[in-house]
């Protein structure tokens, strides 16, 4: 048991009254005039030791009723837990779950409401000098710092919903951080509990914080929603065919039929796709159009589904290139199959070619694609300037010459992890696999192509591919060697062809192999930046630039409603890194303007998350206090009657007062019983 004011003990000295009152009484004597004595020396012998049992029974009845006043108001309560002293929390963390999950409804209505009803109910059941901290899903300043009971209230009531999510995980650090080990605090969590909001708990809540669950039952909503979108191509051109995939999830228990899902390009429709979907499924629908326009492309994905909405839309962006700038370095003369092959196309690719030793001239970060041709040996300066280009999102292709000097070229590659070449030399091999799935070849043949119909290569060298290494084979020779490796290094792409691309080579270069891989090299070589991103703390947006940005420029994003926020930013690896804002809270396309210079689309997206409406259970709650909170915390049934009452009970702990009152009426009566029972 532990006390609310045990200053008050200082009463127990009003224990001193009574005492002194009977110590005065037992003093005082009356004389009484009899004319014959004799008779009454029996009755006092028999008489006096009942008055003085009397007198003390009296007495420690006062005494008790004091005492028992005394305690009552010194706050007698039983703590929920010890903390570092025994007195109640005097501080309230309560985080209110106010995501987008929050919309749904329940038996009392919108879970959202409830929540703030709650939040409130706890201040208001707590001491009026309780100081509050309130933690939401939009970590607003005003949030950042403990209030009283009238600021918390307001803040509470201009709470509305986010399109930003926290977990337990974070809300725990947070509380932790925030109270001292000298404090005591009560850490309440509002929320409709989300699988997704209890996941990946690792931290340890400290000794001095009680935790309260109070979960909101929702009811059961059916709800499809668009997870993700992405292309299979990651180049995109003009007058080109485009496959874009999107990913639909049935979070319900009802299969749903003749569904369709809407492009628009640039707000308007391009084109739609129908698809039935099971209950539980995920399930990939493809949308497959034709690019007719250049530059930046506003798009978005739509469907129909009620009654939760915010997920039916997913908006991306992208751009599409009508031209690929492509710097063929040739050792010695120009290769004469690369020159037919780009220079023929000038409509898509845009060709300039040097000789080794003038490259120093060029700027690789203007050129899409980079090949080194015929190359037997590459110095220590051109290698890093590749490597810093390849890692800003450049593509780079290496074909070897006939003489190849193994150690410099080995050099090179392992700057990229890529493999390593052999003094061994193969001669009239056939190609034995290609991978048809990959990106070079993939829509390139009806048909697969039999072994025996597959061309002859007549020199190349020995290359070896890593097996920790991103660079996989995609041609194969008939004794398990590589003819053609691809991979990814940074944000860009490196190809290695281990054969010469000369005459030497004349059925494999004229095979119908040789230029729909040198042609999606190019093609491939355009990289985008990332189709979009979430709306959610710390969410960052890279942009690839070849201009370098100062720190002192000032970038900002707008959307068609002429809503417009400076936005953080630094330069680094040729990107622009921009910060999302946190006020940002509609999902959408922006437009980033560096000042007044347009620079690229933006486009943002409500966390998908909180589409998927998987709740915890009570019993599961209880696991979770076991297992990961070592049963320190406690659950609260917002729905049961008493629900009041154990608010007061974890902001005071169980209050005994009304015992000790109760206990002081009973030893009042207990006097007067005494003085008129006790004759």
């Amino acid at each position: 048991m532990s006390f609310i004011n045990p200053a008050f003990f200082w009463a127990m000295f009003a224990i001193a009254v009574p005492i002194i009152i009977h110590l005065i009484n037992f003093r005082r004597h009356k004389t009484l005039y009899f004319s014959n004595t004799r008779f009454l020396e029996n009755i006092r012998k028999e008489t006096k030791t009942k008055t003085k049992l009397k007198q003390i029974l009296i007495l420690i009845a006062r005494i008790l009723t004091i005492a028992m006043l005394v305690i009552a108001f010194a706050g007698p309560f039983i703590p929920i837990k010890q903390g570092n002293n025994d007195k109640p929390s005097g501080l309230n963390i309560i985080y209110l779950d106010n995501s987008f999950s929050m919309e749904n409804t329940g038996k009392k209505g919108k879970l959202f409401e409830q929540a703030q009803q709650i939040a409130q109910e706890i201040a208001y059941s707590s001491a009026s000098s309780a100081k509050y901290f309130l933690i939401t899903n939009d970590l607003l300043p005003e949030h950042q710092y403990f209030s009283d009971r009238d600021a918390f209230v307001r803040n509470i009531n201009k709470t509305s919903i986010s399109p930003s999510s926290y977990t337990l995980n974070e809300v725990v650090l947070k509380a932790n951080a925030n109270v001292t080990k000298e404090q005591n605090a009560n850490l309440y969590v509002i929320s409709d509990m989300q699988e997704t909001f209890v996941e990946n708990i690792s931290a340890k809540l400290n000794d001095n914080i009680n935790l309260i669950f109070v979960p909101l039952k929702a009811e059961k909503q059916n709800n499809i929603f668009i997870d993700s979108v992405w292309f299979e191509s990651l180049s995109h051109r003009l007058n080109m065919s485009e496959t874009l995939v999107a990913r639909l999830v049935n979070n319900s228990d009802e299969a749903f039929f003749e569904q369709s899902l809407q492009l628009y390009i640039n707000d308007s429709l391009k084109a739609v796709a129908g698809f039935n979907i099971e209950a539980g499924e995920t399930k990939d629908v493809e949308i497959e159009y034709v690019n007719t326009q250049s530059g930046f492309i506003e798009a978005r994905l739509e469907i129909t589904d009620y009654p939760i909405i915010y997920d039916n839309i997913l908006y991306f962006n992208y751009k599409v290139s009508d031209m690929t700038k492509i710097l063929i370095i040739n050792n010695e003369k120009p290769n004469r199959w690369l020159t037919a092959l780009y220079a023929s196309d000038s409509e898509n690719f845009d060709l300039k070619q040097v000789k080794l030793g003038t490259e120093q001239n060029e700027n690789f970060n203007n050129y899409n694609l980079v090949i080194l041709n015929s190359f037997s040996e590459i110095s220590t300066g051109l290698s890093a300037n590749l490597l810093e280009y390849t890692e800003n999102g450049g593509s780079l292709i290496f074909i070897p010459d006939k003489k190849l000097k193994v150690s410099s070229i080995n050099s090179f590659l392992n700057l990229f992890n890529a493999g390593n070449f052999t003094e061994q030399s193969i001669q009239n091999t056939r190609i034995a696999s290609i991978e048809y799935e990959h990106e070079l070849f993939k829509n390139v043949f009806i048909k697969k192509e039999k072994q025996s119909e597959l061309p002859i290569v007549a020199n190349s060298h020995k290359f070896n591919t890593f097996t920790s290494s991103s660079v996989r084979k995609v041609l194969n020779l008939e004794n398990n060697a590589t003819l053609l490796a691809a991979g990814n290094y940074g944000s860009g792409k490196i190809y290695i062809i281990s054969a010469h691309v000369d005459e030497s080579n004349s059925e494999f270069v004229k095979s119908a192999i040789f230029a729909p891989a040198f042609y999606n090299m190019a093609l491939n070589s355009q990289i985008s930046n990332q189709l979009y991103s979430t709306i959610k703390a710390g969410a960052k947006v890279e942009i690839k630039s070849d201009k370098e940005i100062l720190s002192s420029d000032i970038f900002k994003l707008t959307d068609k409603t002429n809503f417009e926020i400076l936005t953080p930013h630094r330069y680094a690896n040729k990107k622009i890194i921009i910060d999302i804002p946190q006020q940002i809270l509609n999902s959408g396309t922006y437009s980033l303007y560096k000042t007044e210079e347009y620079i690229s689309p933006i486009s943002l997206n409500y966390d998908r998350s909180e589409s998927v409406l998987d709740f915890v259970s009570a019993s599961d709650l209880d696991k979770l206090i076991v297992e990961k909170f070592d049963n320190k915390a406690k659950l609260v049934d917002s729905d049961k009657s008493d629900f009041k009452l154990e608010l007061k009970r974890f902001a005071d702990g169980k209050p005994l007062w009304q015992l000790f009152v109760l206990l002081a009426f009973i030893f009042v009566c207990c006097e007067i019983a005494f003085i008129r029972l006790l004759k």
